[in-house]
């Protein structure tokens, strides 16, 4: 489960804040809580110290008043959990300078209030996030269109091509598009997928042959994908040639 910690200096707001999660997440099905709203930065630390799980932490920049004290917040989330998601709000745009040079690494930076459809976004992306975490061990591939998220088994995968900012999943009988990059998508995927060319991860489950002088392998459905001389290496090995 994906728990939300929400700590601000207007309680009103983050009880509008919490009807717009909640909502969110009965219509969705995520499988998320809200954990803690609390304006007591000491409430977030006592949090930190119990909780073992994935957390998301909203968090006023301007706390006070004072951006200095959101951000030390932050970096004390940070020192504890490493894998904590920081989103940081705030009213005053001027403050991205201050966060971005705190090396606290957010997932978000939102003015206030957050629109419902950036929150959306948000949480679609980092459940995708946690559920191919989670997964790494299942036989299942997911990913987050909009408000809905998709679930791939791996063996129909014949390979992931990037094409103008999107990733697209190819199947033997779909394709589908999503916003991501090879570069992210490979640290998130098992071991049955090997980069053959800037433009392609292939399945290696799903390869029928390889040409190293032609530069082609051919997919079990007798689609044909190029191999770059950068990655030829690459394939060679994961493939034990």
């Amino acid at each position: 489960m994906v728990k939300f910690v929400l700590c601000d200096s207007s309680t009103l707001y983050m009880e509008k804040l919490k009807k717009q999660i909640q909502n969110i997440i009965d219509q969705t099905g995520y499988n998320m809580k809200i954990s803690l709203l609390t304006t007591k930065l000491k409430k977030v630390m006592d949090y930190l110290e119990v909780d073992d799980g994935i957390s998301i932490y909203i968090i006023d920049v301007d706390y006070d008043n004072n951006h200095l004290v959101g951000i030390k917040l932050a970096k004390q989330i940070r020192e504890k959990d490493r894998n904590a998601y920081i989103v940081f709000n705030t009213m005053r745009t001027d403050s991205v300078y201050n966060v971005m040079t705190g090396l606290i690494r957010p997932s978000g930076f939102f003015k206030k209030p957050i629109h419902k459809e950036d929150m959306q976004i948000l949480m679609g992306d980092i459940y995708r996030d946690y559920l191919n975490l989670q997964g790494e061990n299942d036989d299942l591939f997911h990913v987050n269109i909009g408000s809905n998220i998709y679930h791939i088994e791996y063996r129909r995968i014949l390979y992931f091509e990037a094409f103008q900012k999107k990733v697209y999943i190819h199947t033997p009988n779909q394709r589908i598009g999503y916003y991501d990059s090879l570069a992210d998508l490979v640290k998130r995927l098992n071991n049955q997928f090997v980069r053959c060319h800037r433009s392609y991860l292939v399945n290696v489950d799903n390869i029928k042959k390889v040409s190293f002088t032609d530069m082609i392998l051919e997919m079990k459905d007798g689609r044909k994908i190029d191999i770059s001389r950068t990655y030829k290496n690459v394939l060679k090995k994961k493939l034990n040639l």
